[in-house]
């Protein structure tokens, strides 16, 4: 019985290693559709609500990076001002035809709700 305790501990602890291991890995990154998007927001001086969001290599999946900025804004709205509504002036819902994407960049910009 002993001989199973420890072995159950041991192995708890081992598994706990790895787990350590992804901690300490870049947390801030997120993944969309299996891509990681290089992606930027920065807001406005004269009004911090509003925003602007870049995402670097849209042509790798346009709907994965339609949904990097929309993280980028909730990320940003939600830590700033308590919650996640955006209204969209350039929006991720957009229809293809009229977003904007120049350079394989995705260009959004909002304004967080207050």
């Amino acid at each position: 019985m002993r001989k199973a305790i420890i072995l159950l501990l041991a192995t708890g602890l081992l598994a706990g290693c790895g787990v350590k291991e992804k901690i300490r890995g870049d947390n801030n990154r997120v993944a969309f559709d299996g891509i990681y998007f290089k992606s930027h927001l920065t807001a406005d001086k004269a009004d911090n609500m509003a925003f602007a969001v870049t995402v670097a290599g849209a042509s790798q999946n346009i709907a994965a990076a339609r949904e990097a900025g929309r993280y980028e804004a909730t990320k940003y709205c939600v830590n700033n001002f308590g919650n996640s509504e955006v209204d969209w002036t350039a929006g991720p819902d957009a229809p293809l035809g009229a977003l904007v994407i120049s350079d394989d960049t995705l260009n959004l910009a909002g304004r967080c709700r207050g």
